[in-house]
This record gives structure tokens, C-alpha cells and sequence, in this order.
């Protein structure tokens, strides 16, 4: 009689334990979901106060380029200028570094055009065929592609409604599949603010270079 009621209040102890585990579980898992909305919401009230903040700074800057206080015009100028020459190298070079295929090296050149003028994309160490001396796709030969990461831009000043700058691209390069390493490529640029595009975009070359790949420039 000892014996059954022992083994009764073992599955009872069972049951309980059993029950009180599902419970914690659904709590735990409420409780993850509660923080993965306010994380996310958190994450959208912080991309939103950046939204006003860069707003309420263009809106000043344009204010101050009407002022009377040719200091303070000339500075909204030089901040204006320095921020549209980064925004459109960042579109730029994302597009120039990221390729998948001898399709995507081509299309670039497509893709770049409204960002440039024409005698840039006429510039062969930025944009050609792709080709080898046998009139092979390098890229396809050696499964080449690339992905744009960030791109640095140091702004010059403002002149003749020209700005110039130097831009530190980083992207990572693979080739048959194996990553080839991070590359950080230096370029000096020309940007028309009457244009706005870039007029003269010329590759220094390499920053650094953690291993090779073969892409025909």
C-alpha cells in the first residue's frame, strides 16, 4: 500500500514538475517576444529621431546659405557640398565594387551612368569588357565577384561650384568561391555641384590588399 502510494506521489510530482516546466517555457518565450518588439521598436524610434535630426540640419543648412553673414552662407555651402559628395560616392562605388557575373560587371557601367559624367564611364581601369587578351570573361574564368562594404569620403573645398575629395572604398573580394580578403581601393574624385555628378574619377590604387584575385581594370 506504501509502495503505490509512493509510486501516486511520484507521478503526481511528475505531472507537477511536468506542468510548471511547459509554464516556464510559454512564459519564457513571451517574455523573448516582449523584448524582440521592444527591441525592434527601440531600433525604429532611434532610425526615426535620426530621420529628424538629419531633416532639422538640412533645414538650417538651407537657411544659412540665404543669410547675409557670408561666413555662415559659406559654411552650409562646404557642409552641404562635403555631405552630397559622400551620399553619391556610396551609391557609386556600390555600385563599381559589387558584381556577381560577367552580366553584372557590364551592367555596372548602366547602373553608374546618371551618377557620372559621360567621360567617366569611358575610364578603362573602372569600367571595360571584362575580357582577357582571348576575349574571355575573366570573371567567369576565375568565378570572380565582389560586395561593397563602406566607402570613406575626405571632401576638399568648395570651388568654382566644383568640390574634390579622396574616397576609401572597402569591399570584400572572393574567387572560386574562397574569400579573397577585405580591400580598401583609394580614388580621387571631381564632383559638379551644378551636375551633380561626378565629372573625373580616378583609381590610386590599392590601400591595402590581403590576397589576390584577377579582375581585368
Amino acid at each position: 500500500m506504501n509502495s503505490r502510494l509512493s509510486i501516486i506521489s511520484s507521478l503526481i510530482c511528475i505531472i507537477i514538475l511536468s506542468c510548471l516546466l511547459v509554464i516556464f517555457k510559454v512564459d519564457q518565450s513571451k517574455i523573448n517576444g516582449q523584448a524582440n518588439e521592444l527591441t525592434l521598436e527601440l531600433n525604429k524610434k532611434k532610425k526615426e529621431l535620426q530621420q529628424v535630426k538629419e531633416t532639422q540640419q538640412r533645414k538650417f543648412l538651407k537657411q544659412a546659405r540665404k543669410s547675409n553673414n557670408i561666413n555662415e552662407r559659406m559654411s552650409a555651402e562646404q557642409i552641404l557640398a562635403s555631405q552630397e559628395l559622400s551620399t553619391q560616392a556610396d551609391k557609386f562605388f556600390e555600385i563599381v565594387t559589387t558584381f556577381d557575373s560577367q552580366k553584372d560587371w557590364l551592367d555596372r557601367e548602366k547602373k553608374a551612368q546618371n551618377l557620372v559624367t559621360p567621360n567617366v564611364l569611358l575610364s578603362k581601369s573602372i569600367f571595360n569588357n571584362g575580357l582577357d587578351n582571348t576575349g574571355r570573361s575573366i570573371i567567369e574564368t576565375t568565378k570572380s565577384h565582389a560586395s561593397f562594404k563602406t566607402a570613406t569620403t575626405q571632401s576638399a573645398m568648395v570651388k568654382d561650384n566644383q568640390i574634390e575629395g579622396i574616397v576609401h572604398v572597402v569591399y570584400e573580394a572572393w574567387q572560386d568561391n574562397h574569400t579573397s580578403g577585405i580591400r580598401t581601393e583609394v580614388y580621387q574624385v571631381k564632383y559638379s555641384l551644378l551636375e551633380h555628378k561626378f565629372t573625373d574619377v580616378q583609381d590610386l590604387g590599392m590601400e591595402n590588399q590581403e590576397a589576390d584575385i584577377s579582375y581585368q581594370k
